[in-house]
Order: structure tokens, then C-alpha cells, then sequence
């Protein structure tokens, strides 16, 4: 019994320990997928945060870098909904009328993304910034009035 405490304790007291490491957060403000690669304390990292969320990681203390470019992988996907929408909507006499306004609704929303990441396609944001122990970092990202990326670090 007093092994299996031990072993306990010893857990308990390696996760806190690992535990101890500052936490890097992207928060995606844009309204397209990003890639934020992360630099610093000799590794990379890549952050993948949906519009509107945020992604986290562990990292090691000190300078880091981070730049974000748009998801090429999401704008494939929203050319192959906005064909299976098309052709829903080519045979709207199958479809009720909630459904029509439905798709018409996802076809506004996909055309204004779409909109959205070719006005930011080839561009990229990029930022610096410091963690420590006793300071996570948080990394926001957000398109311009220009349609560019900018990103802030904090």
C-alpha cells in the first residue's frame, strides 16, 4: 500500500512539474481557417484555430516568432461545398422551402469566406513576442482592412 502512494505522489508531482511550462494561445479573429507556425526555444510548432476559436500549446520559455498563412486545405474544401450546394440548388424542385432558404443561406456564407480568403491568399501576418513561466503568450489573428493577415503577439 504504501508503494502505490508513493507511486501517487510521484505522478502527482511529475505532472505538476510538466505542467510548469507557458502556454502559447492563437486566437483566431479572422473569419477563414489559419496555419500559425510557431517559432522559438529550438522548435516549431503549427496551430491550427477554426474562425472564431483558439488554439493552445505548450512551449518553452523565452523569444518566439509566429507567422500565419491562410489554410490552403480549407479553400479546397469550400469549392467542393459551394459544387454540392450548386447542385442542390440546381434541383430545388426536390428541396421544401426551408430547405431552399438553407442552402441559399450556406451559399451566401461560403461565397463571403471564400471572398475573405482569396483577399488574404499570399498573404501572411507575422509577430514576436515573449513567454515565461509566469507569462503565457496569446497571439491574435485578424484580416485588415486591407484583406491582409495581421497578427498581434502579447
Amino acid at each position: 500500500m504504501k508503494r502505490m502512494r508513493w507511486l501517487a505522489a510521484g505522478v502527482v508531482a511529475a505532472v505538476g512539474i510538466a505542467g510548469c511550462a507557458p502556454v502559447l494561445t492563437v486566437q483566431n479573429n479572422s473569419s477563414i481557417p489559419v496555419r500559425v507556425v510557431v517559432r522559438g526555444s529550438g522548435n516549431n510548432q503549427v496551430l491550427s484555430p477554426s474562425p472564431g476559436e483558439s488554439s493552445s500549446a505548450e512551449v518553452g520559455e523565452g523569444a518566439y516568432s509566429a507567422y500565419a498563412i491562410p489554410d490552403a486545405e480549407w479553400i479546397e474544401y469550400a469549392r467542393l461545398t459551394r459544387r454540392y450546394l450548386g447542385d442542390q440548388l440546381a434541383n430545388a424542385d426536390n428541396l421544401t422551402g426551408a430547405q431552399l432558404m438553407d442552402v441559399i443561406r450556406r451559399l451566401k456564407d461560403i461565397a463571403a469566406r471564400m471572398q475573405a480568403y482569396e483577399g488574404a491568399e499570399g498573404s501572411s501576418g507575422a509577430c514576436r513576442g515573449t513567454v515565461s513561466a509566469e507569462k503565457d503568450g496569446l497571439i491574435r489573428v485578424a484580416v485588415g482592412a486591407d484583406g491582409k493577415l495581421q497578427l498581434t503577439c502579447g
